[in-house]
C-alpha cells in the first residue's frame, strides 16, 4: 500500500489539471481578491471636504453664529468637513447643484436660521457614500438649529444659567449617542467572507484529486488500474492508498493556499489558525470522498466526470457567496430561509467553518460545522465504496 501511496502521489503531481486548478488557481484568485479589497477598510469610507453652496440672507449679525460654525468645520486640514461656496442667489446655487459641483445648498434666512436643500434624486441613491454625505449635511444643520433653539429658550426663561460654564459647555459640546464595541470574536470586516468562500471553493475543487486517483485505481478507466488489479496488491489496499494519496495532495494544497492568504495577504482568521488547519484537513477528506464518488459513478465516461465535478463545484460556490455581493446576499437568504439546504452544501459549510472562527467567541458553531462535514464525508465515502464494490468486469 505504501508503494501505491508513493507512486499515486507522484503520478497525480504530473496531472496538469490538478496543478492548475487545485494548487495554483486558489493563489491566483486570492491575489486578485486582495488587489480589489486592499485598503478598503481604511480608505473606503474616508470623506473628503464636501462642497456645499451657501446662500445667506441674514440681516446684520443674525447669521454670524452659523457662519462661525461653518468656518470651524471648513478649516484646512484632515478634519475639514465642508468646502463651502458662498453664492449670492438661489439660482446660482441651483445651477451648482444641478451640475453636481455641490452636494447640497444651505439657505440662511434673515434671522440666521439655516435649512438644507438637496437634489431631487437624493432619496433614491440607497446606501452609498453620497447618501452618507447628504445625511451629514442634514445632521449638521439640524444640530445647529436645535442648539440655537435651546440657547435662546434658556436665555429667555433662565438667563442666569448661561453664566455657568458647565451649561454653555454642554450646549456647545457634540454629544456621543453611540459607543463602538465589538460583539464578535474579531472586528467585523465584510470582505473576509470572500476569502473564506474562496477556501470553500478550493476545498471542493480539490475533489479533482480524488477523481483522478480513483481513475488510476479502477481497471476499466486506465491501463495503470488494470495492471494494479491483476497485481499482488488487493483492490481494497490499492483504493485506500489512492484515496490517502489524494487526501495528502489536497490537504497540502489547501495548507499552501491558507498560509498564503493568512500570512502573505494578511487576512484574519480570528487568531485560530490551529482550528483552521484542522478544518482544512476535514475539508480535504470530504473533497477526496466526493471525488471518489464521482469517479465511481457507472455508465458515465471518465472524460465527462471532470466537467460534472467542476460544474457542481461552481454551482455550490454560488450559494456560498463567492461571486460578489449578489451571490453573498443569495447565500445568506438561502441559509436563513432554508437552513437544511445550506447544510447540504459542502462549499457553504467549509466557508461557514472559517467564518464561525472569525465571528463567534464560542467554538460550538465551528464544532457543529466540523460534524456536518464529517457526516458528509461518511456519506460520500460510503456511497463511493458501495459503487466500487458492485462493479464487475467481463475482461481487463
Amino acid at each position: 500500500m505504501l508503494n501505491t501511496l508513493k507512486y499515486t502521489v507522484l503520478s497525480l503531481l504530473r496531472e496538469r489539471d490538478i496543478v492548475i486548478w487545485v494548487m495554483l488557481f486558489p493563489l491566483i484568485l486570492s491575489t486578485l481578491f486582495n488587489s480589489m479589497f486592499v485598503g478598503l477598510e481604511e480608505t473606503g469610507w474616508n470623506i473628503d471636504p464636501m462642497p456645499v453652496a451657501v446662500v445667506s440672507n441674514a440681516e446684520g449679525d443674525a447669521g454670524l453664529a452659523f457662519e462661525t460654525m461653518m468656518d470651524a468645520l471648513s478649516q484646512e486640514g484632515d478634519d475639514a468637513l465642508f468646502a463651502p461656496k458662498h453664492v449670492s442667489s438661489a439660482q446660482e446655487a441651483k445651477t451648482l447643484l444641478e451640475s453636481q459641483q455641490t452636494i447640497a445648498t444651505i439657505f440662511v434666512d434673515a434671522q440666521g436660521w439655516p435649512s438644507a436643500e438637496f437634489s431631487p434624486g437624493a432619496d433614491d441613491v440607497g446606501v452609498s457614500i453620497e447618501r452618507i454625505k447628504r445625511t451629514i449635511v442634514a445632521d449638521v444643520v439640524d444640530d445647529f438649529c436645535r442648539s440655537r433653539a435651546a440657547i435662546e429658550d434658556i436665555a429667555r426663561t433662565n438667563p442666569e444659567a448661561l453664566a455657568r460654564p458647565e451649561v454653555t459647555d454642554s450646549l456647545m459640546k457634540m454629544a456621543d449617542y453611540t459607543q463602538q464595541m465589538n460583539v464578535t470574536h474579531s472586528k467585523a470586516v465584510d470582505y473576509v467572507r470572500y476569502f473564506y468562500a474562496l477556501l470553500g471553493f478550493a476545498a471542493f475543487m480539490a475533489s479533482m484529486v480524488g477523481l483522478s486517483a480513483v481513475g488510476k485505481a479502477l481497471p476499466n478507466i486506465s491501463a495503470l488500474g488494470a495492471r494494479r488489479t491483476v497485481g499482488g496488491t488487493s483492490r481494497a489496499r490499492t483504493l485506500v492508498g489512492a484515496v490517502l494519496a489524494s487526501w495528502l495532495i489536497s490537504f497540502a494544497s489547501l495548507l499552501v493556499a491558507f498560509a498564503y492568504i493568512r500570512w502573505v495577504l494578511g487576512i484574519e482568521f480570528g487568531g485560530r489558525e490551529v482550528e483552521c488547519i484542522i478544518g482544512l484537513a476535514v475539508a480535504a477528506l470530504m473533497a477526496t470522498s466526493f471525488g471518489a464518488l464521482v469517479g465511481a459513478l457507472p455508465r458515465i465516461p471518465f472524460s465527462a466526470k471532470g466537467g460534472i465535478l467542476t460544474g457542481i463545484t461552481c454551482l455550490l460556490a454560488l450559494f456560498a457567496g463567492l461571486y460578489g455581493t449578489p451571490s453573498l446576499q443569495l447565500a445568506d437568504k438561502v441559509a436563513n430561509s432554508i437552513p437544511w439546504l445550506a447544510a447540504m452544501n459542502p462549499v457553504k459549510q467549509v466557508t461557514d467553518l472559517f467564518y464561525s472562527l472569525y465571528v463567534y467567541t464560542d467554538l460550538a458553531p465551528y464544532l457543529e460545522g466540523l460534524a456536518i462535514l464529517l457526516v458528509t464525508t461518511g456519506v460520500f465515502a460510503g456511497v463511493a465504496a458501495l459503487l466500487m464494490r458492485r462493479q464487475r468486469y467481463a475482461s481487463l
